[in-house]
């Protein structure tokens, strides 16, 4: 089986960088294909291109800030279509021909294990939507108090990237094997999609502009109405910053926060948790193509 990992960007590359090596820091077993492939979500970030294109990174670079949506679509379209490449070196050899898309966010950790024991998990069960297990920032300094001196305030800001604190446990950090099932938990930050999603969802709503707040609640709103099976491996855990894109780029997005908020409550007939639409209605379910996705993002970004 072959599987793309996609990772959206913008800015902060010495977390994408920390996110790269923890991939290639694992030993992927015999028989677990994976390539890369990067987003480059930021007007004008030449260092992460650059770095993307000297590390052997496959990419595609955004002129505008196109938003986080968007980004995922064009990951999509690598891993299930003919996606199409910008200022990387060649493409994924098998353009719009993999089995699996796993979507890693740019402030994850992957600890050794995780991507193979996904990886394993589609190719011997039935299991469509593989979410892996997070361990956060907050955990990490409960768990070992000592760690609290490498992060700063309220939003545990990072900035020694010479140290390794999430591997104060010995860097093996191992949960029994298990499976959670029914489970679509932090879908956004380490989580395999077999094809059938793809299929049977289509692309994300980009009318979640631009950062993505609710954008995962309503995938997974999708999913469950679709009746697609997912799960939480216990073993196959990360370490998540927590939010560096948006806690230590560019701020709190409030007012684009609340607006995401609202456009979920009118689209489901009420907040997350207390929707209201049918199940019967389908057309909100599948987003099969991106013929209008150019309009959505200006009108949004024209606001």
């Amino acid at each position: 089986m072959k599987t793309l990992l996609g990772i959206v960007t913008f800015g902060n590359l010495p977390f994408t960088q920390l996110a790269i090596n923890g991939i290639r820091e694992q030993v992927i077993q015999a028989g677990h294909f994976l390539d890369i492939f990067g987003i480059v979500g930021k007007p004008g970030d030449s260092e992460t291109q650059e770095w993307f294109f000297k590390n052997g990174v496959a990419s595609l670079r955004h002129g505008a800030n196109h938003g986080f949506p968007a980004s995922l679509n064009d990951i999509m379209d690598q891993a299930f279509r003919n996606g199409h490449m910008d200022g990387g070196p060649a493409g994924p050899p098998y353009l719009g021909r993999y089995d699996n898309l796993i979507l890693m966010g740019n402030d994850v950790v992957p600890y050794p294990g995780a991507l193979d024991a996904m990886m394993e998990c589609a190719a011997t069960t039935d299991w469509e939507w593989i979410c892996a297990s997070q361990y956060d920032v907050k955990s990490l300094v409960r768990d070992h108090p000592e760690t609290a001196r490498f992060f700063d305030g309220p939003d545990f800001k990072f900035t020694d990237f010479a140290a390794r604190p999430w591997d104060a446990h010995g860097g093996q950090f191992i949960r029994p094997p298990g499976i959670s099932p029914n489970s679509k938990a932090d879908v956004r930050n380490l989580c395999l999609f077999k094809r059938s999603v793809f299929e049977k969802l289509g692309y994300a709503d980009v009318n979640f502009w631009p950062g993505g707040y609710f954008e995962d609640n309503d995938y997974c709103r999708r999913a469950d109405l679709a009746g697609i099976r997912g799960c939480t491996l216990d073993h196959a855990a990360y370490f998540h910053f927590w939010s560096r894109t948006i806690k230590q780029g560019d701020g709190t997005k409030a007012a684009q926060f609340e607006r995401n908020r609202q456009y979920y409550t009118e689209k489901w007939g009420g907040p997350v948790g207390g929707e209201t639409v049918p199940r019967s209605i389908h057309n909100l379910i599948r987003i099969p193509t991106r013929a209008s996705e150019a309009d959505i993002i200006k009108h949004w970004s024209g606001l």
